[in-house]
Order: structure tokens, then sequence, then C-alpha cells
């Protein structure tokens, strides 16, 4: 077995996108960087989450840039992939998308975000050889 660290293509990273329900998601805040992980769906293009109104991130309904980024590891193999989308959270008024899963923190979660994905990278990576 060979190993390798190559860059995933654009189309491939949004279908990527579409396979998890997890990641993190980071911006600026006005007391400095911060990174949360979240429950996600991806849908034509954009990311959606569903937050508290009383939360760090209802913060970013006011039109942040943000980056998300997603990942599915195999430690037993030593493989897997990781994206990351650059774009810009917006309150979301319309219906949510179909693929929203629950959120799996406690608490009402009833502020929508939209993450307008603007751009997005990735990489998939396999060791020489698989951990035992």
């Amino acid at each position: 077995m060979t190993g390798y660290f190559e860059p995933i293509e654009s189309t491939e990273c949004l279908r990527l996108l579409h396979t998890v329900d997890v990641g993190r998601i980071g911006w600026v805040a006005e007391a400095g960087m911060e990174l949360f992980p979240v429950n996600l769906a991806a849908d034509d293009g954009s990311l959606f989450l569903k937050v508290s109104k009383d939360s760090k991130l209802a913060e970013l309904a006011r039109g942040k840039p943000v980056v998300v980024e997603a990942d599915d590891i195999d430690p037993q193999t030593a493989t897997g992939w990781s994206v990351v989308a650059r774009g810009r959270a917006t309150r979301h008024e319309r219906a949510l998308p179909p693929t929203l899963p629950r959120p799996w923190a406690p608490g009402e979660r009833e502020l929508l975000i939209r993450v307008d994905v603007t751009a997005v990278s990735g990489r998939a990576i396999s060791a020489d050889e698989p951990r035992p």
C-alpha cells in the first residue's frame, strides 16, 4: 500500500459535505477567534445549522464571514478526508432543508443559519500502512 496526501476537487468537496452531519464552524468574534462543533446539512451549495438565539453562534446571523470544516477519519485504516468551506453566514428565513439533522446538544434551536459557500477545498490522506 502506498500512502497519499492529495487535494480533493471542489465538486467532490461539495459532495463530501453532503455525507456528514457534524463539523466545526469558526469566525472572528468580538472577543477573538471562535470555533464550535455543530450539526450541519449541505443543500444546494449552502450549509445550514440551527442554533439557540441566546448562544454565541447566534451572532452568525449578522452576516459574519465563516469557515466550516468537516471530515471523515478512520483511525484503523489511517485514511480519511477533510473539507474546508468558506462563506458568509446569515439568518435563513425560509423553510428548513430536509436533510438538516437534529442538533445533538440539548435545548431549543430556533435560529436557522445559512452559510453561502464561496470557496471550498479539501485533502484526502492515507498512511503508508494501515495501523495495527
